[in-house]
């Protein structure tokens, strides 16, 4: 099979594309296994679709990026659940309250409140634990030390002083 005619056919920029039966999808991935310069004519490939696309390609209107980040996270919905008071036996309000996040690489991120009091207790709870279990490890270790203490021969010991 002469490789250059194969590449040439116009069948690699067809199957990056998605326009292949399967059979020849099957075969362009057995010959790729067999001849290592058709991995290298794929990623070629795939860089000359890219950079046709890039060139092509137009910009969205501004107006279009504001009208999706409106959908997905309305400001009004924020404001008017931030200033909304707090009633824990109103249950009919399906909306939840979120606070913005804004880590460094200037993306926002929304935590519901209920997961950041819910984080807080599992924290408050892990650091109780942990200081009683330090707490009863030194008392255990202080009881084991009378223990040990109880059982050595009173012969050890000096006699107390007489009265």
């Amino acid at each position: 099979m002469n490789i250059s005619n194969y590449i040439e056919s116009g069948i690699i920029e067809r199957y990056l594309l998605g326009l292949t039966s399967p059979e020849q999808e099957e075969e362009l991935l057995n010959l790729r296994r067999i001849y290592p310069l058709l991995d290298l004519e794929v990623t070629a490939a795939e860089l000359r679709i890219e950079d046709k696309l890039m060139e092509e390609g137009t910009m969205p209107p501004t107006i279009l990026k504001e009208a999706i980040l409106q959908r997905i996270r309305p400001e009004r919905e924020w404001q008017r659940h931030s200033r909304t008071s707090f009633n824990p036996h109103e249950h009919t309000n399906t909306h939840h309250a979120y606070l913005p996040i804004e880590p460094f690489w200037n993306r926002r991120i929304s935590v519901s409140l209920w997961w950041r009091c819910a984080f807080i207790a599992m924290t408050v709870l892990t650091m109780s634990l942990a200081a009683s279990t330090w707490h009863f490890y030194h008392r255990a270790d202080a009881l084991e030390d009378i223990l040990i203490k109880l059982k050595v021969p009173a012969t050890n010991y000096p006699a107390p002083p007489a009265h």
